[in-house]
């Protein structure tokens, strides 16, 4: 490692193992760093894809946006001020996010704040209780979302009615499709270290029909317990104006600053995203919230009956490839 870098050792450390904190799909943690002076590549490990659930890789670059959000987070928290681009040079497809790291001075004001959070959110697969969010506190998440150039759109009774069905016909083809079974048994159950979704996170099963996703259908998974979920659950889409690449990647710079936010309020999150792995059921979403907008995440939020572990993190060092 450079002993004149830009950034000292422990600098590397805080930043890149605050990015490693970021949600992906199936906690496979896509992403690898290389380290010029000040510059900072985001890149996509090909190797940590889902070419079952994800061909398109639409999910893979929101959590490498995620990532990115968390980094200038942690860098903020340094004191550097940062900038970016997002696919900066054709020629090295690999590299999704450039962050620019400017000089060191105090604490950024904003993006600072959110880095206690970083370590303390995750996702809650467990039933909500039943308590009202306030609407300033609503509010405060949809500035969050634009913020970072995405919508978030909550759902009124109506729509979230109609996305019952939606996703239950997701649920449905996830235990009939072959490929996507054995795809998530490389990454779902068990006991984990490093990567994927150990079976102590996985969350109760349903006693009835409930706004969660068991992400082990088609594993058989003994002694899980059952729960009854919230009958009226909060859920928010996130959606973007766009869908391109740099769309999907804007999404989780904003779905990274929405949840961040909401865990300072004590707010947990889970998702519903099976209703977009489809793109027939996609396509039903985007009608159900208007179709001026693509629907990328589809979010449950709400106060947490209890804790839950957190899924395991590779170590920072195994995720960086170079440093100049």
């Amino acid at each position: 490692m450079s002993t004149t870098s830009f950034v000292t050792e422990d600098e590397v450390g805080i930043m890149l193992a605050a990015a490693g904190q970021a949600p992906s799909m199936h906690n496979t943690q896509p992403w690898r760093f290389e380290i010029n002076g000040s510059v900072i590549d985001v890149l996509l490990d090909t190797d940590r894809a889902l070419p079952a659930a994800d061909l398109s890789n639409r999910f893979v670059r929101v959590g490498l946006g995620a990532a990115a959000f968390n980094l200038r987070v942690a860098a903020a928290m340094l004191g550097h001020e940062t900038t970016l681009a997002i696919d900066p040079d054709p020629a090295v497809p690999d590299v999704v996010v450039r962050i620019f790291l400017a000089d060191r001075r105090v604490p950024v004001a904003g993006l600072a704040s959110l880095y206690g959070e970083v370590s303390r959110r995750f996702t809650y697969r467990g039933p909500m209780v039943d308590r009202p969010m306030s609407p300033r506190l609503m509010q405060l998440l949809i500035e969050a979302a634009t913020s970072e150039h995405a919508e978030l759109r909550w759902l009124d009774d109506e729509q979230r009615a109609g996305l019952g069905p939606i996703v239950r016909s997701a649920d449905d083809r996830d235990v009939h499709e072959e490929d996507r079974l054995h795809e998530r048994l490389r990454w779902i159950g068990g006991d984990r270290t490093a990567e994927g979704v150990p079976d102590s996170v996985l969350g109760p099963l349903p006693a009835r029909a409930g706004a969660v996703r068991d992400l082990s259908a088609g594993v058989d998974i003994p002694h899980r317990e059952h729960a009854a979920f919230e009958p009226t659950p909060v859920i928010a889409v996130l959606a973007t104006a766009d869908d391109d690449e740099r769309a999907w990647v804007r999404a989780g710079m904003a779905l990274q600053r929405v949840w961040l936010t909401a865990t300072s309020y004590e707010l947990a999150a889970s998702f519903l995203n099976q209703a977009l792995e489809y793109p027939a059921l996609r396509d039903q979403v985007r009608t159900l919230i208007g179709r001026d907008a693509w629907p990328q995440l589809i979010i449950r939020l709400g106060y947490p009956t209890e804790g839950s572990g957190l899924t395991p993190r590779r170590p920072w060092n195994e995720t960086l490839d170079a440093w100049r």
